[in-house]
């Protein structure tokens, strides 16, 4: 069974709260032997599809509704459990998934030019998820950011903290939906009052 799940996340716009799924990662993470993969751009959804498809057993994959920026070319390398590291910086890691991964990185461009270097990993799988690359980050980074388009409960911060608990002890700031249902309203804006865009990381990490 592969369920392609479209429409997820906030970014789903002016359909509100009734329409918006920001449960989803936490209810199928929780399925034995169930993948779950939130792709950030068409070049990788594209790849995902074909991939999971080769897989004997159950696959969530989560897309938005949203129009992402293409961040990927078509030689790029993904495989199901590893995360793409995007950088090289100390200051901080931001660990996304789906839409925010482009907001992360945009907010990482223009932190460079103010001498803060952060590097931004693209978490497409969030389980299994990449424990290895997770730990890392947190031994060769100052802090751990997580952001999603999903609550905060049950998600890509909670997978983190999870690993983080068990291997590598540190605080993580998770950036998200709080426990809280969404709005209704254009994505753009919605994403600015959830404080999920470019401008609220950068914030964030200088904290």
């Amino acid at each position: 069974m592969k369920v392609c799940a479209t429409h997820a996340g906030i970014t789903v716009g002016e359909d509100g709260p009734t329409h918006q799924m920001l449960e989803d990662i936490s209810l199928m993470r929780t399925l034995p032997n169930m993948k779950v993969l939130c792709t950030s751009d068409d070049i990788q959804t594209k790849w995902a599809v074909e991939e999971i498809a080769k897989i004997d057993g159950p696959v969530y994959l989560r897309l938005c509704r949203l129009a992402t920026p293409v961040i990927y070319d078509e030689n790029q390398k993904f495989q199901i459990g590893k995360g793409v590291q995007i950088g090289e910086g100390t200051d901080a890691t931001v660990i996304g998934t789906g839409v925010t991964v482009a907001e992360a990185i945009k907010a990482k461009e223009t932190l460079e030019k103010e001498g803060i270097n952060i590097r931004v990993i693209d978490m497409h799988t969030i389980k299994p998820i990449d424990e290895e690359l997770i730990v890392k980050c947190a031994k060769e980074t100052k802090r751990i950011i997580t952001i999603e388009d999903h609550s905060i409960i049950g998600g890509l911060g909670s997978s983190v903290c999870e690993v983080l608990s068990t291997n590598y002890a540190c605080k993580v700031t998770r950036m998200g939906i709080k426990d809280t249902f969404g709005k209704s309203g254009k994505a753009e804006e919605l994403l600015k009052y959830f404080k999920l865009t470019e401008k609220d990381i950068i914030e964030e990490i200088k904290k």
